[in-house]
Formats: C-alpha cells, structure tokens, sequence
C-alpha cells in the first residue's frame, strides 16, 4: 500500500489525477482504478498491485488504437530524420523531445522512445544526421501507442513513468547483491527503510522493486518479512 503521493509517483500521474480517477464518481463510471482503503489518521491509502493492474489496463487500451502505415520501397533503405519526422507528423521540438527521451538508451545500444539509429554522421557544420532502416520505422509506427501518426508519447506505466529507471535500477542492485553473496537464499533483506538509504531511492521505489522481484520469484515473503527466495532465478544481467 502507499499514499496518494506514492500513488503519483508510482503512475506517473498527479496527486490531483489520482483523487479524481479513484474518486466513486469515475469509478462507477468504469476508471478501472482502484478505491483508496483508510488508514490512520484519516490518510488514504492505494494498494500497488491493484494500481499496477489500472495502469496496464490503460496501456492495454492505448495499444488498441495503434496507427497503421506501409511504406514502399527497399525495406533497407535509409530514411533520414526529416522524412522519420513527417511520417509521425511531429514538430521540431516534439522530434527533438523523442530524442533527447532516446539517448541514454541509445548510448546503451539500445532502442529508446525511438529506434536507436542505423547510422549516425556528423553534420557538414555542427550535430549529428541520423537515419533509419524503412522497415525499423514502418515497425516502430505500426507498434506505437496512439490515436495517429501525431500522437505524443506513450501512456506512462510503470515500465515508462518517471519511477520506471529508479525501481528498475533497485532490483538489477539487489540480483547483483544476490548474486555476489550480500544476500543469501533465505536470508531476510533488512528494512525498507535501509534498503531505500543503501540504494539512494524513496520507500515507494523499494516497495515497487520488491513487489517485481517477487513476481519474478527471486524473493518471498512470509512472517519473517522479505527473503531471498531459497531457488532464486541467478542474475542473468
């Protein structure tokens, strides 16, 4: 469970988008979010699975709408940035947003918010020129949630909000810490409380690293509190 600003930071919502989407007026009318339990001091509470489960639904719905295109020609073709641009029918500065979202997970030789580019040169004066395979941008637009070619940015779950990097980093830090012995099968992890100050993150980031570490099996829980599972999966990096 966590409060109303835990709720905001787990979703990626707003404290205010919270109280209205949990309120009994838009869950009657079907916001699929979840009903806050009370609890001391009159403070509401949110249980995280039942947020995690909203959140997906709401993804789930977005991905229904996905805008379909074909685009002709040689699949291998190189497709610069403006013609990548006019395709989605973004502006400058929302193309240059798309990117500054990508490149840290391009710096990773990764994929980011956008495919990471076939090719990269520099730029006759100054900057980088960036293209793409046809078929990865053919792909990327047919994958991408939305109404249209325009549409913003994904719905933000709790792959993508802005908690996403954070929870993700606590449980790689934690199998790592598994790996390397810190943490034993069956040894009881210390405290939320001390797993936030050892990993620099908030109560709410611990809660959501633990929950998945559990769903995947690595951990447990019983009286004793958290444990590492006694047949944890090992880290695979």
């Amino acid at each position: 469970m966590t409060d109303r600003a835990g709720a905001a930071e787990f979703t990626g919502r707003s404290e205010h988008t919270i109280a209205i989407q949990t309120s009994p007026k838009r869950r009657a009318e079907g916001s699929g979010w979840p009903a806050p339990v009370p609890g001391e001091d009159g403070v509401l509470l949110y249980p995280l699975d039942d947020l995690a489960a909203a959140i997906e639904g709401i993804a789930e719905a977005s991905r229904a709408r996905v805008h379909s295109i074909t685009l002709d020609g040689d699949p291998d073709e190189l497709i610069p940035a403006l013609e990548f641009r006019a395709l989605i029918d973004a502006k400058a500065s929302t193309w240059s947003k798309y990117v500054d979202m990508s490149k840290a997970a391009w710096e990773r030789g990764e994929d980011g918010y956008l495919p990471r580019p076939d090719l990269e040169e520099p730029a006759p004066k100054r900057g980088i020129i960036r293209s793409w395979k046809r078929q990865r941008v053919e792909l990327w637009i047919n994958s991408r949630p939305g109404r249209g070619a325009g549409a913003g940015p994904p719905v933000r779950t709790e792959e993508t909000g802005p908690t996403a990097a954070k929870y993700r980093r606590v449980m790689a830090a934690i199998r790592k810490d598994i790996s390397e012995g810190v943490f034993a099968p069956g040894q009881r992890l210390p405290s939320e409380a001390t797993l936030g100050t050892r990993y620099a993150v908030s109560l709410t980031t611990v809660r959501r690293a633990l929950t998945e570490l559990h769903h995947e099996g690595v951990l447990s829980r019983g009286s004793a509190g958290t444990v590492v599972a006694p047949n944890a999966p090992p880290h695979s990096g």
